[in-house]
């Protein structure tokens, strides 16, 4: 049993008529991939946009807030500063003093009792003659 020649059948290839199912697959796929990657890059430079004006605008408001405070913290050392020059031209030295010493009461249960020297502190800074008097100007 010999196979003569003429009995093969070589097949015969089909010619192409256009690219595969899966040729036409992956080409759809990337094209789907590509437009996923060109939407995710036009959101995160969106966003980094926005988080430019955001911190732009954080930094303004930073500033803003830091000046306020530097000017306020001026005029309160200023005012502070007057209040030192008009008490060392005041002749009373014990309003000074009761200005430098905290004369409220403190209720707190364990605190010593100051009454007697807060007593006198007031004594002295009310009656400028009596603290003449006693020696203590």
């Amino acid at each position: 049993p010999a196979i003569a020649a003429e009995d093969v059948h070589e097949p015969v290839e089909a010619e192409p008529t256009g690219p595969s199912p899966m040729q036409k697959w992956n080409e759809e796929w990337t094209q789907t991939l590509q437009a996923r990657k060109d939407e995710e890059n036009s959101t995160k430079a969106a966003m980094i946009e926005k988080a430019r004006e955001d911190l732009e605008a954080f930094q303004k408001k930073r500033e803003m807030a830091r000046e306020k405070r530097m000017s306020k913290n001026r005029e309160d050392e200023q005012a502070k500063l007057e209040a030192i020059e008009a008490d060392l031209e005041n002749d009373n030295s014990w309003q000074r003093v009761c200005k430098m010493v905290e004369l409220s009461h403190d209720s707190a249960g364990n605190s010593e009792d100051t009454k007697r020297m807060r007593d006198i502190l007031i004594l002295l800074k009310n009656e400028p003659t009596r603290a003449q008097a006693v020696g203590a100007e």
